[in-house]
């Protein structure tokens, strides 16, 4: 990756990170369940999952994903499993802010783990960077593809911790405004949780 390409790079992770998705919708219907400082060690979850998505590809399993549409096939749905299982989760919890049952279940950073790693989305946008802005299989290396990969993780984990944050942190606004309304707070979760749902089988299976 060259200092001219680095710019549109950024660009590029910066929208696809930014944008609405499985794991930014999954973030704000947690923060807007739970509050955004219980859902601390789930966005630090999310965000350390797709940095250790984003290695490992770079790091040799790039090529086999690359060329498997039946790995990828097998992705998806693993991904929307546990994507749906993540927002049924989230949903059908008791509302009571101080309930003991209901901080057993907050979403907890092995969950976030897992978040990235089987999120379609995120494979896509990976193997988008690493295709589109690297010199993944070309010979000619202006720089050693370690830097490269350092420079791709590196970037994605930074702009993934500001942004999943924000998402989340918007959540918990959407909890703290709605409080002493549990019936509104649960449309809004509600609205979340199938929003979320209806993004992860939109982009598996539709486009």
């Amino acid at each position: 990756m060259s200092f001219s390409i680095y710019p549109a790079f950024f660009i590029f992770a910066t929208i696809m990170v930014i944008t609405p998705g499985p794991a930014n919708l999954v973030l704000m219907s947690s923060g807007a369940r739970f509050g955004f400082y219980k859902s601390i060690p789930f966005v630090i979850g999310v965000t350390f999952g797709k940095l250790f998505l984003t290695l490992g590809l770079g790091l040799g399993f790039l090529t086999l994903v690359y060329s498997n549409e039946f790995l990828l096939n097998g992705i998806k749905i693993l991904g929307t499993a546990y994507i749906f299982w993540l927002s049924w989760k989230i949903l059908f919890l008791k509302l009571d802010k101080n309930s003991s049952s209901d901080q057993d279940h907050v979403p907890s950073l092995t969950n976030g783990l897992l978040v990235h790693p089987l999120n379609p989305k995120a494979w896509a946008m990976i193997i988008a960077a690493y295709t589109q802005f690297t010199s993944f299989g070309s010979s000619n290396l202006e720089i050693s593809w370690l830097t490269e990969v350092a420079i791709v993780a590196s970037t994605f984990f930074a702009i993934q911790a500001v942004s999943h944050s924000l998402w989340c942190l918007g959540g918990g606004l959407i909890f703290n405004f709605l409080v002493k309304t549990n019936i509104s707070r649960q449309i809004v979760v509600t609205f979340l949780s199938v929003l979320t749902i209806g993004t992860v089988i939109y982009s598996n299976f539709i486009i």
